[in-house]
């Protein structure tokens, strides 16, 4: 069996969503299985103006999406599809993409991806090396986000089970982009990189202004007190639900999920029973002791 032939777990009734391996991560097969994938990753060549947004799916990389390119834009505000403006590397392969090609998109380029560190595209040299921001949120409310949405993504994966099934996948790596351990921590040893922005979700929600601000420094783009102050009231959660056409799944309205769900810390309490919230304390966030890196869960 290729390394990109789908697999799909099995157990009873329940199926997990169809995965393919590019390069040992777990990957959609409708995004790259015989797309082509492998190889357009192989031969991706980043611009040093070029910006990935990357972090495991439902930990924030659309609202980083938004942020970043208002910070380009000098503030200004878009329906144009997210994903037109800030592309999804990961989809750039798959047959029914809407967005133009990456690779003939003028500079600067803004991606998002959920690479990990090992596999994202990096510059061959210093003229070539791009700039990352990695975003992290606590893996209690990342699976419950990313349950409603692979619910709703069952046209495309296959995905057919309960909460409590998806959390046994996502305990055990077995979710689209693999362990949300080792993706973290693998962007974690890497926070001290000059080109490489570690962000967590739960700091944004607690003080956007100061993060905004962090990340437009980082990007070398320095805006006013004014521009920073209403980039942060446009994207709030309640300002981007006004703008929620630009925030669909491949445009596809009500067809597939939209990107904006609840946008709260927390939210994880009204799913966890005590017995699953003891086995994410054990698979998880016992093993971040010793890393320096913690979470708030509310």
């Amino acid at each position: 069996m290729a390394s990109q032939d789908p697999i799909q777990e099995v157990e009873g009734d329940y199926r997990n969503s169809k995965t393919s391996f590019v390069k040992g991560v777990r990957m959609p097969s409708v995004y790259v299985y015989k797309t082509g994938f492998e190889e357009f990753i192989d031969k991706f060549q980043t611009r040093i103006d070029d910006v990935f947004i990357v972090g495991i799916p439902r930990s924030g990389t659309t609202w980083l999406q938004e942020i970043t390119w208002q910070i380009y834009n000098g503030g200004k505000t878009s329906s144009e599809p997210i994903g037109h403006r800030v592309q999804f590397f990961d989809e750039a392969k798959y047959l029914g993409t809407t967005q133009p090609d990456i690779t003939t998109q003028p500079s600067p380029r803004l991606m998002k991806t959920h690479q990990p560190y090992h596999t994202i595209p990096k510059g061959a040299s210093d003229a070539t090396a791009c700039k990352y921001i990695y975003v992290a949120r606590n893996p209690k409310d990342v699976v419950v986000s990313y349950y409603k949405f692979e619910s709703k993504m069952a046209p495309l994966t296959g995905y057919s089970g309960p909460f409590e099934f998806f959390a046994k996948m996502f305990l055990e790596g077995k979710t689209f982009w693999g362990s949300w351990l080792e993706h973290v921590l693998g962007w974690w040893e890497h926070r001290d990189d000059s080109n490489v922005l570690f962000l967590k979700y739960e700091d944004l929600k607690e003080d956007l202004l100061s993060q905004v601000t962090i990340i437009a420094d980082f990007l070398g783009k320095p805006l006013s007190e004014q521009v920073l102050k209403r980039i942060v009231k446009q994207c709030s959660f309640d300002e981007m639900a006004k703008n929620s056409e630009a925030y669909w799944m491949m445009t596809q309205d009500n067809k597939l999920p939209n990107f904006l769900r609840k946008g709260q810390v927390g939210g994880w309490k009204e799913h966890f029973t005590p017995e699953l919230s003891a086995k994410f304390e054990s698979e998880f966030l016992s093993k971040l002791e010793g890393s320096g890196l913690h979470f708030a869960f509310e």
